[in-house]
């Protein structure tokens, strides 16, 4: 090969090499847009479910209550569920509440409930319907509700609690019915089995 074809042949592939070299770089350069795009899907990724979806959770009404900014007396206390877990009542602020005090072993205790149970269906949906236990364990309660209709809450009494409905009527008797509004403030306290009319319109006008 002479000398002038052979510089004429490394010449153009001098430049061939060259043009390889800036399509690369284009290529290149264009990657990182695509991975940001990736980046970008998963982070707009769906929440889990009952987390900040929007969807309701479990023990909660169908319709959303608006927490009140401070806790009334009543959500200050603590029982406990059929479990043995703490639960702090104040997981129902927002909501006003019928708060059953029971037992298995009283009769005018499930008369009482069972008046519950016929008016719950003309009961305002907001409304927490709370069985409170006073029996010696939860297995007592678990083994009543296997062949008994169960409130939307069944949870067990602590000594806390006792003390708070003893300040306000210390019979020891039972049933004994608390009416809480949605700030957690008593609105009555009433002993013994509760008439249906009356359990109507106190459900109808807890605020």
């Amino acid at each position: 090969m002479s000398p002038l074809r052979a510089a004429t042949f490394f010449a153009g592939a001098l430049l061939f090499l060259s043009a390889c070299g800036d399509a690369s770089s284009s290529q290149t350069s264009k990657a990182p847009s695509v991975d940001a795009t990736n980046t970008s899907a998963q982070v707009a990724s769906p929440a889990p479910r009952g987390e900040s979806s929007g969807e309701p959770t479990a023990g909660r009404s169908a319709e959303t209550a608006a927490v009140p900014a401070e806790l009334g007396p009543v959500h200050q206390l603590v029982v406990r569920d059929l479990d043995g877990n703490e639960f702090p009542l104040s997981r129902l602020a927002g909501r006003p509440m019928i708060i059953e005090i029971w037992a298995t072993w009283c009769g005018p205790c499930r008369k009482n409930r069972a008046t519950v149970h016929e008016l719950l269906p003309t009961m305002p949906k907001r409304l927490a319907i709370v069985g409170i236990s006073v029996d010696t364990g939860a297995n007592l309660v678990k083994g009543f509700l296997k062949s008994n209709p169960a409130n939307e809450f069944e949870l067990m009494a602590t000594p806390e609690f006792m003390e708070f409905v003893s300040a306000r009527n210390p019979s020891p008797s039972i049933p004994k019915t608390m009416y809480v509004d949605s700030k957690g403030r008593v609105a009555d306290l009433s002993e013994g089995t509760q008439s249906a009319k009356w359990l109507a319109a106190m459900a109808k006008n807890l605020r």
